[in-house]
């Protein structure tokens, strides 16, 4: 059950030089009950180091950590790190039916995408959400094509039954507009990955979305 509606994901490099388990910590303690780790410029082993403390957190916070990987290997590995709710599958990796395969049935899959036919095809496959992006501009995804907006985003979700979060140069201010598209909830990483002030950012989005 998805029952989370703001999903922070972190990037270590835009929240420099605090440490990431410092401003996921800040996030927590703000209310954020789902984390996604998203650090792919890491190895496995380094990845996997620096899950553990963060799993640990959000244990102690009741919050879901969801580990970004599109690995075969390291799946399985984020499986077994205790408090990891899930993995987060990019939009060039292998089927969620897949991988629910190869892990336990309370495993939460949420997938990338961008585009109609990616949601579609990631609901077949029986994931349990999605992020669908870029709706608005934004440096941190430069590589997917022009903004889709909110027609965009209202499209995806009048076509498909999973919950869909809007990602990609949403800011509190546009919080609202991505609701009244019919979106479950809001995806942020620069929004949140701030070096100093990180709980009260994440409160701004918490506020609008209550």
């Amino acid at each position: 059950m998805i029952d989370f509606k703001l999903y922070a994901i972190t990037d270590r490099h835009q929240c420099a030089p605090t440490p990431l388990v410092d401003v996921v910590s800040e996030l927590l303690d703000a209310g954020v009950t789902a984390i996604q780790l998203r650090e792919k410029d890491l190895d496995d082993t380094e990845l996997l180091q620096l899950a553990q403390p963060i799993a640990e957190l959000c244990r102690n916070y009741e919050a879901k950590l969801f580990i970004n990987t599109s690995d075969k290997v390291l799946q399985r590995s984020t499986m077994s790190i205790e408090g990891a709710a899930g993995v987060h599958l990019p939009a060039d990796a292998e089927s969620a039916r897949i991988v629910k395969a190869q892990a336990e049935d309370n495993l939460c899959v949420g997938c990338s995408v961008h585009s109609l036919n990616a949601a579609e095809k990631r609901e077949t496959e029986g994931a349990d959400f999605v992020t669908y992006s870029p709706i608005y501009p934004t440096a941190s995804k430069p590589g997917y094509g022009p903004a889709v907006g909110i027609e965009g985003l209202a499209k995806v979700v009048e076509n498909v039954r999973l919950p869909v979060f809007a990602l990609g140069g949403v800011t509190p201010a546009r919080v609202t507009e991505c609701l009244a598209a019919g979106a479950f909830g809001v995806a942020v990483m620069s929004g949140v990955m701030v070096s100093t002030n990180a709980k009260k950012q994440a409160r701004r989005y918490l506020d609008t979305l209550r």
